[in-house]
C-alpha cells in the first residue's frame, strides 16, 4: 500500500497570520536520492512552497499596506544538479527579492525558513524602507 503524498510532507513550523499559497515541500534530501529517480521531475521543480502576509498600517488617515511573499523552487527544474531557492519578496516584486538564500540540504533550507518566519518577521510590523531592510539582513540566512 502506498503512503499518502500528505505523509511525506515537510514539516514546517509557521507563526500566525502567514498564508500558505502552495505547499509541495517533502521531507526528502537531494542527496540521499538517486540522479535518475522520477522524484526529480515532479518534486524537486521551481514551485515546492509560497507563504505570504500582509502588514498594514494607518498614518495621517491614510491606510498603508504591505505583501511579503517567501517562496521556495528548485533550480534548474527537475535538474538533479541543481538548488533549493529561498527568496522574500515585498509587494510581488519578483525582480528584486530582499533576502535570498540557496543550499541543496534541505534541512539548511529548513532552518533559514523557520530563521526568516521567527527571527526576522515575528517583529515586524512594516517595512519602512526596503533597501535598509535589505542590507540589515543581507548576511543572514
Amino acid at each position: 500500500m502506498n503512503t499518502p503524498y500528505w505523509k511525506n510532507l515537510q514539516p514546517l513550523r509557521i507563526p500566525a497570520f502567514w498564508t500558505v499559497k502552495h505547499y509541495q515541500f517533502m521531507d526528502i534530501e537531494p542527496e540521499e536520492l538517486d540522479t535518475k529517480d522520477d522524484k526529480w521531475l515532479t518534486l524537486f521543480v521551481e514551485d515546492i512552497l509560497q507563504i505570504e502576509k500582509h502588514f498594514k498600517r494607518k498614518i495621517n488617515k491614510k491606510i498603508e499596506q504591505q505583501t511579503v511573499s517567501i517562496d521556495l523552487g528548485w533550480y534548474p527544474d527537475g535538474d538533479p544538479s541543481g538548488r533549493f531557492h529561498l527568496v522574500a519578496i515585498l509587494n510581488h516584486n519578483w525582480e528584486a527579492p530582499f533576502l535570498q538564500f540557496t543550499s541543496r540540504s534541505k534541512k539548511e533550507i529548513v532552518e533559514a525558513l523557520e530563521y526568516w518566519l521567527f527571527g526576522i518577521f515575528c517583529d515586524i510590523h512594516f517595512i519602512e524602507n526596503e533597501n535598509d531592510f535589505r542590507k540589515m539582513y543581507e548576511y543572514y540566512p
